[in-house]
């Protein structure tokens, strides 16, 4: 048996088919946003709007962990530079949690303004030789700074065995770590930055209870994923005096056409219907000081991005009479640091927070990595005893949330429960949609084995569309009483090497449909080579890592769209072959998708889950999991996990025969 040639055979043209599908999802939402923020007239409309982002956006990340009253703080020693000193020093921002800062500190007794320091996505983060030059030239124009090592980087990797140096989980400057544990955190309803935004407002206590620090000048500042958690911070706590966040800042829909990726603490769950754009982030500092630093040649964040949303933010800060505390500072740089920016970054901290005018330094001296380690070999897993990683914070937060998440819940009301969880699954992968007629397209038919062998495809949503393929084998010899939708993790594709496979299903079930759902098999997306070193389609940073993400945006996800086409696929398969119940049989994440089609709709004959991976909540609170991109969903460990609806199966007297692949 074979799959389809290209282009459907030749009917439609579907490489870009998801991520179109996707941007016009999109577009609906920012026009609302768009419409929505020009009815803003004045500052109690704004004051009401921030409010309601504030809001949103605390809820998306989770909440944000209580902050500890006098984290203790140990010094293991300081270092002497030209009119400074560095203090190596680390506080815990939780118990057994301890953040690793270099703490710049000019010579004289103070009051200083204080800058706190967010690094960006490189391993060495506070000792990165740019970050040092950064500091060091705030430093010697009178500035204590603290730059803090962000989770997963610097002395706080945390998928490194302690004892062989091995790494769990590397690459990308931290980016990598920071997106295997936000797939955690994502399953659990969360998000990695609600970490991340606690231990930066631990080094705001910090500096707030340093005497020498001056606690009504206090900035921060960053470039990259420095600059996100700058404009993370700044949202959530006032007591940011002013923030310059560096290549960080664009505008949501112009970034989405270009087909880059982010990472997971960017990825704020149904931030586009939501309304939730960089500017509200920036404009939420209103009327505070704020300067955006920006590279003309950013393949992170589009130059264009960024005019439109400081030009938002300048006509919300107008309603305060104060559109001049809004700067942009422009490098002729691509993506780069806050030093690489150039001056006006400095230049803006010493004119709102510095007691003179900014003072070009110069070269500085960068030390080696080693010499502003706080712990003797640069780990705090090393160095502490019992020291926790960012699993044990999201195991944390799953317990605390969701007691009894990855168990098999106690069912007491049997009709009641199946039925309450439906409508969850429906809920949490977003499938009640407006269905359309299928008006399915017959384009091959041919016969194998005494089997007739149909390529069909038809339309599961329309407007936008979206287009799924199947291959319809049937058993001329046996009535279809017990039809099944088959899924193979690449769909027809793998028909070649199934058929054996697929010629004894329909000869069990009297039909079957290998199926195809959106960006499966013959409808899968083109490979996006953004950026150019994601080469694994399936890897992290890859083109399902991307399309997953962009999904999430929207408040719902890719593995629920392909369920959704899945229940498409049943209802296709009843019409064709008149039966009234359909099973599903799925293999790998195809064996995922089965189960939560099955627990949803109401006329199942079996399921067969072949290779079925572990349960959300297991996934979500261990150190080490398979991660796979194509899992990538929202809020399920606490009701909506694979044991409740397997519970639910059970409940409804459905068959669920599990075992390994089929050959």
């Amino acid at each position: 048996m074979e799959g389809f040639s290209d282009a459907v055979n030749g009917y439609v043209d579907v490489e870009d088919a998801l991520p179109r599908y996707l941007l016009a999802r999109a577009a609906e939402g920012f026009a609302a946003e768009r419409e929505a923020k020009e009815s803003v007239g004045s500052r109690a409309e704004f004051e009401a709007r921030r409010d309601r982002v504030r809001e949103r956006f605390r809820a998306g990340l989770g909440g944000l962990p209580e902050r500890v009253e006098d984290p203790p703080v140990e010094v293991a020693g300081a270092l002497a530079g030209e009119g400074y000193s560095v203090e190596r020093l680390a506080f815990e921002s939780r118990p057994d949690v301890h953040v690793t800062a270099n703490c710049y500190v000019p010579d004289g007794t103070g009051p200083h303004p204080g800058v706190l320091f967010l690094p960006g996505h490189v391993d060495a983060a506070k000792a990165d030789p740019w970050n040092q030059r950064a500091c060091i030239e705030l430093v010697r124009n009178g500035f204590v700074v603290l730059a803090l090592d962000p989770l997963g980087q610097g002395e706080r990797e945390q998928y490194r065995d302690p004892e062989t140096g091995e790494a769990v989980v590397a690459g990308g400057g931290g980016v990598f770590a920071h997106c295997y544990a936000g797939q955690q955190c994502f399953y659990a309803g969360a998000n990695l930055a609600r970490f991340v935004i606690h231990d930066a407002r631990c080094g705001l206590d910090y500096l707030h209870g340093r005497p020498d620090v001056d606690a009504e000048r206090i900035g921060v500042t960053g470039a990259s994923g420095g600059g996100v958690q700058t404009l993370y911070l700044a949202t959530v706590d006032e007591r940011v005096d002013a923030a310059a966040p560096c290549c960080a800042v664009t505008e949501r829909e112009a970034w989405l056409r270009t087909g880059k990726r982010i990472d997971a603490e960017q990825v704020i769950h149904g931030a586009v219907p939501a309304g939730i754009n960089f500017d509200d982030l920036l404009a939420a500092m209103a009327p505070r000081p704020v300067c955006v630093g920006a590279a003309r040649w950013d393949e992170y964040f589009p130059i264009e991005g960024v005019h439109e949303t400081v030009d938002r933010v300048r006509r919300v800060y107008d309603l305060y009479d104060a559109a001049g505390n809004v700067e942009l500072v422009l490098a002729d740089e691509p993506h780069c640091s806050v030093y690489e920016l150039g001056e006006g970054v400095f230049e803006f901290l010493c004119d709102r927070l510095g007691d003179a005018d900014y003072e070009p330094h110069g070269e500085h001296a960068i030390r080696d990595e080693e010499e502003l380690w706080v712990t003797p070999r640069g780990s705090v897993r090393a160095a502490y005893e019992g020291e926790r990683t960012i699993d044990a914070l999201v195991r944390e937060y799953v317990r605390g949330n969701y007691p009894d998440a990855g168990r098999a819940p106690a069912v007491e009301d049997r009709d009641g429960y199946a039925e309450r969880l439906r409508e969850r699954v429906v809920e949490r992968l977003d499938l009640d949609r407006p269905e359309c007629d299928r008006y399915p397209r017959y384009v091959d038919r041919n016969e194998s084995d005494g089997l007739a062998v149909d390529h069909v495809f038809f339309k599961s949503e329309r407007d936008p569309d979206v287009v799924v393929t199947g291959v319809l084998v049937s058993d001329p010899e046996r009535t279809a009483e017990d039809p099944a939708v088959v899924l193979y993790e690449q769909g027809t594709e793998e028909l070649p090497e199934r058929t054996g496979d697929v010629a004894s299903l329909a000869r069990e079930h009297g039909t079957v449909l290998v199926f195809d759902p959106r960006g499966v098999g013959a409808v899968r997306s083109r490979a996006i080579p953004i950026p150019a070193w994601a080469e694994d389609y399936y890897g992290m940073y890859g083109t399902e890592f991307k399309l997953a993400y962009d999904a999430l945006l929207l408040g719902t996800s890719l593995f629920g769209m392909r369920v959704y086409d899945v229940l498409r696929a049943a209802g296709f398969l009843r019409s064709a072959t008149g039966a009234e119940r359909v099973s599903f049989v799925g293999e790998g994440v195809g064996a995922s998708h089965a189960l939560y089609a099955a627990a949803v709709d109401r006329d199942v004959g079996r399921v067969g889950l072949r290779d079925l991976g572990p349960g959300f909540a297991e996934m979500a609170t261990s150190y080490e999991y398979p991660y796979d991109p194509r899992l990538t969903v929202y809020d399920v460990v606490g009701d909506c996990d694979v044991p409740h609806v397997l519970a639910a199966l059970e409940e409804r007297g459905v068959a669920v025969e599990r075992g390994g692949a089929g050959q």
